[in-house]
């Protein structure tokens, strides 16, 4: 941020969905970092009204009453750390007190009364005292000036022999014992200008300010009065100097912008220009497409200015007018003056309104449309988005606390670049590792790829496979570095298809990326129910530009169909045509068989730390040649591991790129598959160690369950068995990278005594439970006769739950049927078919009643329940019959 802007003003009630938008239209539009509201008349009850996806960090002091209301609002990109809030409870008094940049600040939104009241300034004066602490910022509407002489004016004349009323004596005594200042008259020493206007009296007067404390003095660069447009206040801002560096600014391609008259034709155009012009025998493929990306950026942000300049042109223009109107009727007052005002003031009003109409109308229609269907703005009516958090603090590992965000970043930064090269000497020029990696991989008797499946790897692409792998991915998904979306490629894929062809197949025979292409951008989303101070509780997503993750999903659906032959049944992570609840059904029948037939066993659910971060490549392309994968697929795969870098994203910094050299990426459609194929030696090491006893039933060993990093091992013999595990789990780390976290994972004994855990845990120091683990979302009981009371019965009490909570929307019927089947039903279905145990028919009857409730709010209907429950192109409404489902969930397994 260049400079850091505060805004304040009087909003005259917030109660209009309009008004709202007008609000936060202007808060965008102007950049403001903090904004003070005074006189919002939103009751308490409704304070989410003023909630905005850029200003999620919303405070309020409402009264129970519609009337009075502060409230301050601080930017997504605010660099506050916000520690206490207090409100004095009658919505006149808020304080935000936090730090930005280690440095105490109070923010104070204030509403004085319009009366003299020397009991609330004194009562204020206290409350102020006994919270704020540091630098004061108080933005406010106090119903009174400091000096009336030059802050009032008076169509008579004699202002200067007039006394102060006492509401003004009494602020002016509140401002002194505070040590507050007047910030504009600081700068606007000699100046007249005010902030309302009261038609009753034809005067002007400037009540509405920012008082500060006078350590803020260096920080204020500028201070200004707005104009009165859509409230009959003018707003007041301050442009402070930066919290922290300016950033550089992420560009990330306007959806609407292609929209936009022209704007298609001039992208076609220049797009048919830059390779006419460029595409010669000199230039490689990946430098000609690594060049277009930036060109046709520069054409979109010129356009973009252009049709905002145009967009605002009128607006600055009656802006202006507006402002000069202004000064001639504050100097002097005269109905000629004042009608002209208003006429100027009207036509901006009618602008700002016909704006805020078309979005408010649009977004109406939207949710018209849509919110009663199995679509998102259903979606997150009843499953809110959890609220925007900052990362305020963090601390490394070595316990050390950071505060700004440039050290915020930087303590992220250290702990991804020693994730991402874990194990600097483990490289393909590491004769001795290499050699290691050879005999492990061998003695894994893995399978091969046909000779005669080979060629589908490395076939030409065609055009029809980019057509169909951009059909796969949905418009506007985060991209990458380089800021275009899927949303740019659908929209020109006639003209860019074909050119993508040609850096696709270069970079299938040998062609490698340049490094700016390879780049990731890596945001942080804190892991529930985590201390979110710690710098490994965050889960860093991936963004990569999403040209290369079209590259990646053409070689992902090529090895989709080879997976099933290469990868064995036990796992079943991301194989097509597999399913998770294959191995929660499998393991609940080994439970209960060696609960039955007391076989001494132990199931050992293993969590895996960082998996995905941690497979080391010399491991993994290794393994690809091991498999038999055709050289030039090899060399296509580890063409997009050449040279990858990444840059931790945190608002209010530029990022610090530094390299990878281990892991599969996340966010590229390929790496799921990789990593299956990385795991697949260690489980099948396990399976060929016939000192590794698994679970004996007719014949048939299983000693394995698998959904990619989340594996559970079954064993008997457990003393014998377990520490030939441990051996193979310790081989497999030293040479791929794999490394379990012993805190996390979790073991349950069967037929063990106190003896033999004793001796096992000296062996593998894992929380061993001696009731339930819980695995792929599935509560697995030492006693199978408790697997339903752990699992459905919880399960049940939520849905109804949920259902009484979901009531309280206004959905329609029909829409209510959506979010059951939405919802409800994928949660039961999951069971259904994850869990090989019996569910009371009554209680199925009843969660069906509770489900009719719902969508019938208690009313009696009229539609039998044979057409309710008719699928909807047999002339039904398609409600879910659960016990329907559950039949034919339990008769798909026995099948």
């Amino acid at each position: 941020m260049s400079k850091v802007n505060v805004y304040s003003i009087n909003v005259k009630g917030l109660n209009s969905p309009r008004k709202r938008r007008l609000l936060f239209r202007e808060l965008r539009r102007k950049s403001i970092e903090i904004a003070f509201l005074q006189e919002t008349r939103i009751p308490k009850l409704a304070a989410f009204r003023l909630s905005d996806p850029a200003y999620s960090r919303t405070y309020v002091s409402c009264s129970t009453p519609k009337h009075n209301g502060v409230a301050i609002l601080l930017r997504n990109s605010c660099p506050m750390i916000v520690e206490e809030v207090h409100a004095d409870g009658m919505g006149r008094c808020l304080i935000v007190r936090g730090t930005i940049s280690s440095q105490p600040y109070s923010l104070i939104a204030l509403y004085g009364p319009n009366c003299p009241d020397a009991s609330f300034w004194d009562d204020t004066r206290d409350f102020i005292n006994s919270h704020a602490r540091g630098r004061i910022i108080m933005g406010g509407d106090f119903n009174a000036t400091l000096c009336p002489p030059v802050d009032r004016s008076d169509p008579r004349g004699d202002r200067l022999t007039q006394p102060p009323s006492s509401q003004d004596s009494q602020y002016h005594s509140f401002v002194q014992e505070l040590g507050l200042i007047d910030i504009w008259r600081i700068q606007h020493p000699s100046t007249r200008d005010y902030t309302f206007y009261s038609q009753v009296h034809n005067s002007y007067s400037r009540i509405d300010c920012f008082l500060t404390s006078p350590d803020c003095i260096p920080t204020v660069v500028s201070s200004d009065i707005g104009s009165i447009t859509w409230s009959d206040h003018a707003d007041v801002s301050l442009k402070l100097t930066p919290f922290a560096p300016s950033p550089g600014r992420r560009w990330r391609l306007d959806p609407f912008l292609l929209n936009k008259p022209g704007v298609s034709d001039t992208i076609r155009e220049a797009t048919s220009e830059y390779f006419q012009l460029n595409d010669t025998p000199d230039i490689s493929p990946q430098t000609l497409w690594a060049a277009y990306k930036p060109v046709m950026r520069g054409k979109l942000l010129s356009l973009a200015a252009y049709h905002k300049k145009l967009k605002l042109a009128d607006i600055t223009s009656l802006q202006t007018q507006l402002r000069q109107y202004e000064l001639q009727h504050k100097s002097s007052p005269s109905s000629d003056t004042f009608t002209a005002l208003s006429k100027v003031r009207s036509d901006l009003n009618l602008l700002f309104v016909e704006d805020a109409g078309r979005a408010l109308l649009w977004s109406k229609q939207r949710y018209y449309d849509r919110s009663n269907k199995m679509d998102s703005p259903m979606a997150r009516l009843i499953n809110p988005r959890s609220q925007f958090s900052p990362i305020t603090v963090i601390r490394d590992r070595d316990g050390s606390s950071h505060k700004t965000p440039q050290a915020i970043r930087d303590a992220f930064t250290k702990y991804y670049t020693a994730l991402y090269d874990h194990s600097p000497d483990h490289t393909h020029t590491n004769r001795v590792l290499m050699q290691e990696i050879d005999s492990y991989l061998t003695g894994a008797s893995l399978p091969r790829l046909p000779e005669s499946r080979m060629e589908t790897l490395i076939e030409a692409i065609t055009e029809e496979e980019i057509g169909k792998a951009l059909g796969y991915m949905k418009p506007h998904k985060a991209p990458g570095p380089d800021g275009f979306t899927y949303h740019f490629y659908k929209s020109f894929a006639a003209e860019l298809i074909p050119r993508l062809l040609h850096t696709f197949n270069d970079m299938l025979t040998g062609g490698i990326p340049p490094a700016e292409s390879l780049m990731a951008s890596i945001v942080l989303l804190p892991k529930p129910g985590r201390d979110p101070q710690l710098v490994e509780n965050y889960r860093p997503i991936s963004l990569i530009n999403t040209d290369l993750k079209l590259f990646t999903k053409i070689l992902s659906l090529r090895l989709d169909k080879l997976l099933g032959s290469l990868i064995h049944p036990d796992q079943v992570g991301f194989i097509p045509n597999r399913q998770a609840f294959e191995n929660t059904r499998k393991t609940a029948d080994l439970i209960w068989y060696a609960s039955a037939h007391r076989v001494p066993s132990l199931f050992i659910s293993l969590d895996a730390e960082k998996a995905f971060d941690r497979a080391e490549w010399p491991f993994l392309f290794s393994l690809l040649e091991h498999l038999g994968f055709p050289s030039a697929y090899v060399a296509a795969v580890q063409a997009l591991y050449s040279s990858p870098s990444a840059q931790v994203v945190i608002p209010g910094t530029d990022g610090i790129p530094f390299n990878i050299r281990n892991g599969t990426r996340q966010g590229c459609p390929l790496s799921p598959a990789l990593f299956a194929l990385f795991l697949e030696p260690l489980l099948q090491h396990i399976r060929l160690d016939s000192s590794i006893r698994g679970i004996l039933i007719q014949g048939n060993e299983y000693k394995l369950s698998a959904y990619a990093d989340d594996v559970l091992i079954s064993i008997s013999q457990p003393l014998s068995s377990l520490p030939n595990v441990l051996r193979i789990l310790s081989d497999f780390a030293r040479l791929s990278g794999y490394k379990i976290n012993m805190d996390k994972s979790e073991a349950i004994p069967i037929h063990m005594g106190e003896g033999d855990m004793s001796f096992i845990r000296s062996y593998f120091p894992v929380a061993a439970s001696l009731t339930s683990i819980k695995y792929l979302g599935i509560y697995l009981s030492t006693d199978p006769g408790l697997m339903y009371d752990v699992n459905y019965a919880p399960l049940l009490s939520r849905i109804k739950r949920d259902l009484e909570n979901w009531d309280k929307y206004a959905i329609s019927w029909m829409g209510r049927i959506y979010c059951v089947k939405m919802t409800v039903l994928p949660r039961l279905l999951y069971f259904f078919q994850a869990l090989p145990i019996a569910i009371p028919p009554e209680d199925l009857h009843r969660l069906q009643r509770a489900i009719d409730k719902f969508i019938w709010r208690g009313k009696r209907h009229r539609i039998s329940r044979a057409t309710l429950y008719r699928p909807k192109d047999a002339g039904g409404l398609g409600l879910p019959c659960l016990l329907s489902y559950y039949y034919a969930a339990q008769l798909a397994q026995i099948v």
